[in-house]
C-alpha cells in the first residue's frame, strides 16, 4: 500500500510457490500489523533507515536519493524518496551511505558442489565432449577424502555469498552442498536431479534420491528440496512427465536444462547423434526413438513447457521456441558466460525480450564460468547487447531469479519482503546511470549491511 507521502508500505507473501489465498491473505495482514507496531512503538532500536544517493530495486526501479526501511528482523517496511521516508521514520536510527544499495542478487542456476574444480574445462568443447569431461569431474570429486571435498565445497559456497547471492537454485546430484549451504545462510532450492534414460535406472534413481534426503536430519530452514530432470537427453521420458506432474500437483518449481547446444537438436532429430548423446551424458540406452521435433515442442509432449517449469540455458532456442515458451509462461535461466565459454554463442536475449519471456540468470559450474557472480552474468550481456536497457538485465539477477524460483521474499525491496541489503561503495563518485555503471564498473565489492532471512516454506513437491 502507498504511506502518507507515496512511498510503498506494506506486505507481500513471500510465498508465491502454491501459497493458498487464506495463508497469503493472513501473511500480509500481520506483515500490516508489524508495520502499525512499528509506529505505535517507535522502537529506535529495533528499526533502521539505510539513504544512499542511488537505491535500485530489484523490480526495475532506480530511485535517487533513496531509503529503505528494515526492521530488526531483516524485513523491508517501507521504500522510495528519502525526503519522504526521513519525515514518517524520523524516529528511527538512521545510516547514511555514499554509493549505491540494492538487495541481494538471486543466482538461478548453480553447481556448488563442483567447487573442488579448480579451473575451467578447455573451451568449445561441445556438448558431448563437455558432458564426458564432467563425468571425470565428478568421478575424481567422489574419489577425494570428505574433508578435503567438504572444504572445497564450503568455499564455494562462501563465494557466491560473497558475490552477492541471497538466493541459489542449486543442481545437484548428491546433495553434499546442502550443509555448507545452511552453515553459511545461503538459502534458495535445490535441484536433486535426475538423469537415467532406462526408466527403470531412473526409478531406482529416484528411490536413493529420497534416501539421500532423508540422511538431512534436520532439514535446513530456508532451503527447498525438489526432484528435477537433467535434460531431454539424459533422462527417461516418463519419468520426466511423472517429475513435472509432481511439481504441477504441489505448486511447486522445478527445472530442466533445454536448448543447450546444437547436439540436442540432432539428438531429437537424428538417432546416431541421440545414442551419443545418451552415452555421453553417462546414462543407459535401453530404446530411444526421436521424436522428429524440436526441444519445446518435445517438452511440451512431456507436460514440462509451463510456468512452474525454468528452462535452463535456451542458448539455441529459435524464434518459434521463443514465442511458445512465452505463451506457455516458462521462466527462462540463461547462462551467458558458460554458453559463451562452451560454443562461442549466447542466448538470443533480444528475442527474448521482444516476446516478453521471463528471464532470470544463472552461473552454471566453475567448469565453465570463473564465478558466481551473476552481476558478471549481466554484464556479458550487457556488453554484448547494449541496446537492452542496464535495469532490465539488473532486474533479471533480482527478481527475475526469485520470480523462476518462485520465492517472492527476496529479489526486490517490496515492503514485506525480506531480501537482504547490498552496498556498492563509488569512492564517492555518483554515476548518472547506476545500473549501466554497476555493470561496467568490473568487479564491485559488494557488502553485505544485513543478510536475508530464510524464505518460508510451502509445500514440499
Amino acid at each position: 500500500m502507498a504511506g502518507p507521502k507515496g512511498q510503498r508500505y506494506g506486505a507481500k507473501s513471500g510465498l508465491r510457490e502454491g501459497a493458498p489465498g487464506m495463508i497469503r491473505d493472513r501473511l500480509k495482514r500481520l506483515a500490516h500489523e508489524a508495520l502499525g507496531r512499528a509506529f505505535d512503538e517507535r522502537d529506535a532500536s529495533r528499526i533502521r533507515v539505510y539513504t544512499a544517493p542511488w537505491i535500485i530495486d530489484g523490480d526495475g526501479v532506480a530511485i535517487p536519493d533513496g531509503a529503505v526501511v528494515f526492521d530488526a528482523d531483516g524485513y523491508v517496511l517501507a521504500s522510495g524518496a528519502a525526503s519522504d521516508i526521513l519525515v514518517d521514520f524520523r524516529w528511527a536510527q538512521r545510516a547514511e551511505l555514499g554509493g549505491i544499495l540494492l538487495p541481494g542478487l538471486v543466482n538461478a542456476h548453480a553447481q556448488l558442489e563442483l567447487g573442488a574444480v579448480d579451473e575451467a574445462l578447455p573451451g568449445g568443447l561441445g556438448l558431448r565432449r563437455k558432458l564426458r569431461a564432467l563425468r571425470e569431474i565428478r568421478r575424481a570429486t567422489d574419489e577425494l577424502d570428505p574433508t578435503s571435498r567438504e572444504a572445497a565445497i564450503r568455499l564455494a559456497v562462501r563465494q557466491s555469498v560473497a558475490a552477492g547471492n541471497a538466493i541459489v537454485g542449486d543442481r545437484t546430484d548428491s546433495l553434499r552442498a546442502v550443509p555448507a549451504m545452511a552453515r553459511e545462510g545461503l538459502y534458495g532450492c535445490v535441484f536433486h536431479e535426475i538423469r537415467e534414460f532406462s526408466a527403470r535406472r531412473a526409478a531406482k534413481a529416484i528411490a536413493a534420491a529420497a534416501v539421500d534426503r532423508a540422511r538431512i536430519v534436520p532439514w535446513p530452514e530456508g532451503i527447498r528440496y525438489r526432484l528435477a530432470p537433467h535434460s531431454l537427453y539424459s533422462t527417461a521420458d516418463g519419468v520426466m512427465k511423472d517429475l513435472f506432474s509432481r511439481a504441477l500437483e504441489a505448486g511447486a518449481v522445478t527445472a530442466v536444462r533445454l536448448a543447450e547446444a546444437e547436439e540436442e537438436m540432432d539428438f531429437l532429430s537424428a538417432e546416431g547423434a541421440g545414442k551419443a548423446l545418451i552415452e555421453a551424458a553417462s546414462t543407459f540406452l535401453e530404446e530411444f526413438v526421436p521424436p522428429g521435433t524440436d526441444p519445446l515442442s518435445y517438452l511440451e509432449e512431456l507436460g514440462g513447457l509451463n510456468e512452474r517449469v525454468m528452462l535452463v540455458h535456451m542458448n539455441t532456442a529459435t524464434r518459434s521456441m521463443v514465442r511458445k515458451a512465452s505463451a506457455a509462461g516458462s521462466p527462462l535461466v540463461l547462462t551467458p558466460r558458460s554458453a559463451l565459454h562452451d560454443s562461442g554463442k549466447l542466448p538470443p536475449l533480444v528475442s527474448f525480450l521482444e516476446e516478453g519471456c521471463r528471464i532470470a540468470l544463472g552461473t552454471d559450474s566453475p567448469a565453465s564460468a570463473p564465478d558466481g557472480s551473476v552481476l558478471r552474468e549481466a554484464a556479458e550481456l550487457h556488453s554484448a547487447f547494449p541496446e537492452v536497457p542496464a535495469m532490465v538485465l539488473l532486474k533479471a539477477a533480482m527478481q527475475g531469479g526469485a520470480d523462476a524460483l518462485g520465492i517472492d521474499s527476496v529479489g526486490s525491496f517490496e515492503p514485506g519482503s525480506a531480501p537482504g541489503l547490498l552496498h556498492v561503495d563509488t569512492d564517492g563518485f555518483v554515476p548518472n546511470d547506476p545500473c549501466g555503471w554497476l555493470l561496467r564498473a568490473g568487479t564491485p565489492d559488494l557488502n553485505w549491511l544485513m543478510r536475508p532471512a530464510p524464505p518460508g516454506e510451502v509445500r514440499a513437491a
